[in-house]
């Protein structure tokens, strides 16, 4: 077994699925981390492993301002050290009853040594004889929460394109995130592997639980997992009218929305690929009403 992997307790699982979340790149929204938060809560699963943080991380950029953000957060009370954060990467298990269990793995994006890191997810997918492992993620892009969220797909392996053929299959070419890399190393080991990343607003900052339902639903279709994600549509239907009010309340931003919803519904009918995310005029907006004490959503 990794020498970074620290078993809290070795459930006996069938057949896994492996569902990834983490803080880094690909976690606009948080969409990332909070799917696989919701999920843990909703499943009652319970943590088993984590992954030692000692070596992937940089606490201090030397040169950097004392108070920059890379070093760890601590609490002291009256002269005590109450507490200090190291990035916590942690395993979580739910077993479902039927053929296949589910592992759910909430971390951060690694600073340093990807190989060894993604050896030590891969490591617990090999003891557990994980059925696929799916990773999580989200981007800024140019669409209105008006529409069905939009998902685009990284495989591991070439056979797995005839399942996952009606994704949009990413073509790319820029520097990488712990997905890319997390699939590169899958395929070495032919291991099953999926980057799902959802294409979500620029104005959407917090998690919303829309995204969240769609972009879940899409992910179980692929699994033999049954999960009921009912109390997540219920709240992502009522978030999505708020928004949809306060849209009607803001003449100014609702003729920008109404603008994206062209934009985007003419390059879906053209067929177009993936755009750049920029912050456009809505999302201009949106920090305006956010500055002027206005709820923007």
């Amino acid at each position: 077994m990794n020498d970074s992997v620290i078993f809290h307790e070795t459930p006996e699982l069938a057949n896994p699925y492996i569902l990834i979340g983490y803080r880094g790149w690909l976690n606009a929204g948080e969409v990332s981390t909070g799917c696989i938060d919701y999920l843990r809560r909703r499943l009652g699963a319970r943590r088993f492993a984590s992954i030692d943080p000692r070596n992937f991380y940089i606490w201090q950029v030397p040169g950097y301002d004392p108070a920059q953000i890379m070093r760890p957060h601590t609490i002291v009370e009256a002269g005590l050290v109450k507490s200090m954060d190291e990035p916590a990467n942690e395993f979580y298990f739910w077993q479902s009853g039927s053929g296949n269990d589910l592992i759910l793995f909430s971390g951060h994006e690694p600073n340093l040594a990807w190989p060894e890191f993604t050896a030590a997810v891969l490591s617990v997918a090999r003891r557990y004889r994980a059925r696929r492992i799916f990773t999580l993620g989200a981007v800024f892009d140019r669409v209105p929460h008006t529409r069905e969220t939009s998902l685009y797909a990284v495989l591991s392996l070439p056979e797995m394109r005839r399942e996952f053929h009606l994704f949009p299959l990413l073509n790319y070419s820029g520097p990488a995130s712990f997905s890319t890399s997390l699939m590169h190393y899958a395929a070495r080991e032919n291991i099953e592997a999926v980057s799902i990343v959802a294409r979500i607003p620029p104005y959407i900052h917090t998690f919303n639980e829309k995204i969240a339902y769609e972009v879940l639903t899409r992910i179980l279709a692929h699994t033999s997992l049954d999960i009921d994600l009912s109390d997540l549509k219920k709240t992502g239907d009522a978030v999505t009218e708020l928004m949809n009010q306060d849209f009607r309340q803001n003449e100014e931003a609702l003729a920008h929305l109404r603008k994206l919803e062209e934009l985007y519904d003419t390059a879906s009918l053209q067929g177009h690929g993936l755009r750049e995310a920029t912050i456009n005029e809505l999302m201009q907006e949106m920090m305006n009403a956010k500055k002027d004490g206005r709820k923007p959503h």
